[in-house]
């Protein structure tokens, strides 16, 4: 039976928490003696995942040990002398929220996407930037017209490519100065949003983009920028990023700053009855990987959480049917729709993991769809992390009404259900992808530098990488 004390010397070895019939209890090791903190029990469990500490009070009141939550379970802290009581102290963390863009999401408002424009952004010249797969649909046609009958001026740009180009969102940003555009409207998947947010930036500051790669790097505050997705996995008409590659060097870049969140975000669900099932299905699953990863990674936080949990049972039970007939299923359109923004939210606000560090570094070096690399990676990467992600799995669960009980079998169940859901979409296996594992040292190296790589809740460095694409075959 453990032992209420730590011995009287000992080096703290490991704490965390325990999870047992939804109770999570502190524990810390000493000496190879585990003690547990019998004030711990019952704690809610985001408090005991995220936001708890155990102290160790000496004889005269000072604090001699401390070992933080599961977060810091490794760290080594001095040895305890003498006598001394537990101390519990825990507290939800400071966190900070934005999200300065106003968002209309109804069936149909690209119709009358003009006055919404107009009462969110000065301008009278809108540099319109068009995914190119849109030219067979009404939507181009349908919210430019909604923007002259405004009163806008519009120069249309098409020229846009999978995974854009930093030489795109330059040629873009070109365009606009020439133009005289005083605004920026695109209309599209994550890369016509992330080429025209991206341009509206540099725009004001001419100068090559991966110059300004990072946070906060450019010193002139973007053209106002108005976001209108097409597919059901961006996000990016809510965040503050935007990805582009660098063809040369054969990688990602991140561009970001506060300024670069659009002023509005135009959300039709009806833009996606004209997307073909299969893409319905792997941006889809990109939106459920920005869920997943904004929920289990290191930068989650209580607001977070509650979105990503939302977005996952939205996708869990809608996306089938959205896949099955995206022309007639108004209601799974509008589900899917509404969780891939809610996803955004989540992550825009925590961060992403090991999913996307992997499939920007593949995406950077191959050009493959990134919105399939997340479906593909999304399950094996999740099963590599191990109980670092359980709880917030197990969390995920529930939302989903996977009523496994216990960290352990619910994360199983989930991930299980999550495997299940992408079969059924025909998500191929990783080995089906047919990379050439020559390179798998520059994969590696990539997503071990990547801005988000340390939100991952398991350590990951490049020989981790290594490692975990050598077991995807």
């Amino acid at each position: 039976m453990a032992s209420t004390s730590p011995p009287a010397a000992a080096w703290f070895s490991t704490a965390g928490w325990r999870e047992k019939e939804g109770h999570h209890t502190a524990f810390a090791t000493a000496g190879g003696a585990t003690t547990i903190i019998p004030e711990s029990t019952h704690l809610p469990p985001y408090v005991a995942r995220k936001a708890a500490a155990i102290e160790w009070v000496g004889p005269a009141g000072g604090v001699a040990c401390q070992a933080l939550s599961e977060r810091a379970a490794q760290r080594y802290w001095g040895a305890v002398e003498g006598g001394g009581q537990h101390r519990l102290r825990y507290g939800v963390p400071t966190m900070s929220w934005r999200l300065p863009t106003r968002i209309e999401i109804q069936p149909g408002c690209l119709a009358t996407a003009g006055a919404s424009v107009r009462a969110a952004a000065a301008g009278s010249k809108a540099l319109l930037v068009v995914d190119p797969g849109l030219a067979a649909t009404p939507w181009p046609d349908r919210l430019a017209a909604s923007l002259r009958a405004a009163g806008l001026t519009v120069d249309i740009d098409d020229g846009i490519e999978p995974n854009p180009r930093t030489t795109t969102a330059e040629r873009l940003a070109a365009r606009a100065r020439e133009g005289g555009a005083d605004l920026v409207v695109a209309l599209g998947g994550g890369s016509a949003l992330d080429a025209a947010k991206a341009a509206a930036m540099l725009a004001t500051n001419p100068r090559p983009v991966v110059e300004l790669a990072g946070a906060e790097r450019y010193s002139e505050a973007p053209l106002p920028f108005v976001a209108c997705p097409t597919t059901c996995g961006t996000g990016s008409e809510v965040t503050w990023v935007a990805v582009l590659t660098d063809a040369a060097a054969g990688r990602k870049i991140s561009v970001k700053g506060h300024g670069m969140f659009p002023r509005l975000a135009l959300v039709d669900p009806d833009a996606l009855s004209t997307l073909p099932p299969r893409l319905v299905a792997w941006t889809g699953m990109d939106a459920l990987t920005h869920a997943v990863e904004a929920a289990t990674c290191r930068a989650a936080n209580p607001v977070s959480t509650v979105l990503a949990e939302r977005a996952v049972e939205l996708l869990m039970r809608e996306l089938p049917r959205a896949v099955a007939d995206p022309a007639a299923d108004a209601p799974a359109r509008s589900a899917v729709a509404l969780a891939s923004t809610v996803a955004g939210m989540a992550f825009g606000n925590a961060d992403v993991a090991a999913v996307h560090c992997l499939s920007e570094a593949i995406g950077g070096l191959l050009d493959l769809p990134h919105g399939l690399l997340n479906a593909v990676l999304l399950v094996p990467v999740l099963r590599s992390q191990g109980e670092a992600v359980e709880a917030s799995l197990a969390g995920l669960a529930r939302a989903a009404g996977i009523g496994e009980a216990g960290s352990h079998g619910a994360a199983e169940a989930f991930l299980d259900r999550v495997e299940a859901l992408a079969g059924g979409l025909a998500i191929p296996s990783f080995s089906a992808l047919g990379i050439d594992p020559a390179h798998h040292p520059a994969i590696a190296r990539e997503a071990a530098a990547n801005g988000s790589n340390p939100s991952c809740a398991r350590t990951m460095d490049e020989a981790a990488y290594r490692e975990l694409l050598a077991s995807l075959g």
